[in-house]
């Protein structure tokens, strides 16, 4: 049985507090929507259910950490109107100072263990609730243990080839990575407006400046549903372990706050924190202009997942 939050369509910025439906044998793979933190993996997690039967297990937590598959993250169609300029959304964007999504932890239940009856999931992280989120540490989650014995869901599906394979969920995992960025302010802010903004890091990596450019991906946050921007992004290696990111906006619209970004390495890996070498701030006619500068010197900083 798949549980999925059903406060997942409200898009980011919020906590779940109740799956949908609510009941599932021992064995059977559930799913719970746990809100929208920052860095929250099985490394940093843990969870236990919670019988409310009376009788002797009452109260008593069992530790289903080693159950948890695997911690994801959802994303809503780029055409919904989650992404919608002037949604709900905008201000749970604003507030959490990410883009809209809601982490998923996905948990094969033990085959046994487990009282019968109602009961409650809670987990406990050191992953951070940004804004208005409540924090998931010490929160029932509601979860009623059905009579019998159930299954690990194995998400079988159909590849090219026409064979079907077992669905591997910790690939939906991120990797380690490098967060890039500013700190993220009031959506509200009487924020200027970019043409283009240039930022350039450093990336000490195991293959020195040797490192293939298809090992480095790019992945933009993306805040446009708070923005006029309309922004592109490129991004390009020199020297190897040299990233130059450019973010432009034929609108002239860009926020600064729109530089944030993350570099995850394909059979790589770093071997120091990545440092920001320089951003550059550009108006509509190319002419450079004052904005944030990296730490000490402003708020933009590096963060290791």
């Amino acid at each position: 049985m798949f549980i999925v939050c059903a406060s997942l369509l409200l898009g980011a910025g919020c906590t779940a507090l109740n799956p949908f439906p609510r009941a599932a044998k021992m064995g059977d793979t559930v799913a719970l929507a746990v809100g929208s933190p920052i860095g929250m993996t099985r490394a940093n997690t843990t969870a236990t259910f919670t019988s409310d039967v009376p009788g002797p297990t009452f109260g008593v937590p069992v530790d289903i950490t080693s159950s948890i598959r695997a911690i994801f993250k959802l994303y809503a169609d780029k055409a919904s109107e989650v992404y919608q300029s002037g949604s709900n959304t905008g201000i749970l964007v604003g507030s959490a100072g990410h883009e809209q999504w809601v982490t998923i932890a996905a948990i094969d239940l033990p085959i046994t263990g487990l009282t019968v009856g109602a009961g409650n999931v809670r987990f406990n992280t050191t992953a951070v609730y940004p804004g208005v989120d409540i924090h998931i540490n010490n929160v029932d989650i509601p979860l009623e243990i059905l009579a019998g014995t159930g299954s690990r869901q194995s998400f079988d599906y159909q590849v090219g080839n026409f064979s079907v394979v077992d669905g591997d969920l910790g690939r939906l995992e991120a990797r380690p990575r490098a967060v890039f960025g500013p700190a993220y302010p009031s959506a509200f802010c009487p924020c200027p407006d970019y043409g283009a903004i240039e930022v350039k890091v450093n990336m000490p990596t195991n293959f020195g400046p040797t490192i293939p450019p298809e090992f480095v991906q790019v992945i933009e946050e993306d805040l446009t549903v708070n923005t006029a921007s309309n922004r592109n992004v490129l991004y390009g290696l020199n020297n190897g372990e040299d990233l130059t990111v450019i973010l432009t906006s034929l609108t002239g619209k860009l926020k600064y706050y729109e530089a944030r970004f993350s570099v995850a390495l394909r059979a790589a890996s770093f071997t120091a924190t990545p440092t920001v070498t320089s951003v550059r701030y550009f108006d509509l006619n190319g002419v450079e202009i004052t904005g944030p500068l990296p730490t000490p010197g402003g708020d933009y900083g590096v963060v290791m997942m």
